[in-house]
């Protein structure tokens, strides 16, 4: 791998990685399209980049939840108090979930299956566009968004995309699905990263990539939360199934 190839990959990952566009799909398709043979372990130490962002980004609320999990009773008016079980339970069936699909995984590093699996990324984003705000967190919602989590190993699904898009489609605010869904990222990241660590092989040029991704990565996290606010979450569904069209189309 080139200097300039992991420049590529790392502000790929960063982009990508917040936006509901899916960063593993995309760098499954710029593996293919740059003719890089990849471990998906690189993948994953980019991803480990992204978690680096997210917890800085969102320091406040995971110490809020924090506070709730080990101090419960001095935050008992807060609207939020069951969410650190909430967290929990969808990070066992994402855990549970993710274990099974990366046992497989590298079945579905080619582009076919990501654009495959980047329709169903676009029907879960245009469904906003019909949600209204009529529900809360619940013990049945937190097992779903587990669910769709765990899915997300998957190169094409895009776990914030599929989170919020699903969050919101089941009634949830647009900020506790934007917080939830980010919230429930820190420890899939976490997870995915030691599962990779015992077949990681250092290379000093990844040090590029990881750097990109945690620039590109901050900046692309608050443009997603301003799209979020301004209702235009579900235009990102004319993106991704134009390229899985281009995918199904124009690959080998």
């Amino acid at each position: 791998m080139t200097i300039f190839q992991s420049i590529i990959l790392g502000l790929v990952q960063g982009i990508a990685e917040w936006l509901p566009i899916s960063s593993s799909g995309h760098l499954v398709l710029f593996e293919h399209w740059l003719g890089l043979v990849v471990n998906v372990e690189f993948d994953i130490f980019l991803h480990l980049a992204s978690l680096i962002v997210v917890l800085v980004f969102f320091r406040k609320e995971w110490l809020e939840i924090l506070k709730l999990l080990f101090r419960p009773k001095k935050f008992s008016l807060n609207q939020r108090k069951n969410w650190p079980w909430y967290l929990i339970l969808s990070t066992v069936i994402t855990g549970f979930l993710g274990w099974i699909f990366y046992q497989q995984i590298d079945l579905f590093r080619n582009p076919i299956s990501v654009a495959g699996w980047l329709v169903v990324t676009s029907l879960l984003l245009l469904a906003t566009a019909f949600s209204k705000e009529r529900a809360k967190m619940s013990w049945a919602i937190a097992i779903v968004l587990g669910l769709i989590q765990g899915l997300a190993v998957l190169p094409g699904v895009s776990r914030s995309g599929a989170l919020i898009a699903l969050a919101l489609v089941l009634g949830i605010k647009k900020k506790d699905a934007f917080d939830y869904a980010f919230l429930l990222a820190i420890p899939a990241i976490a997870g995915s990263f030691f599962l990779a660590l015992d077949n990681f092989v250092w290379q000093w040029v990844y040090l590029y990539g990881f750097i990109l991704t945690i620039i590109a990565g901050y900046f692309s996290l608050i443009l997603l939360k301003k799209i979020i606010n301004h209702n235009y979450f579900h235009w990102f569904f004319i993106y991704t199934g134009l390229l899985a069209l281009f995918v199904f189309i124009f690959s080998k």
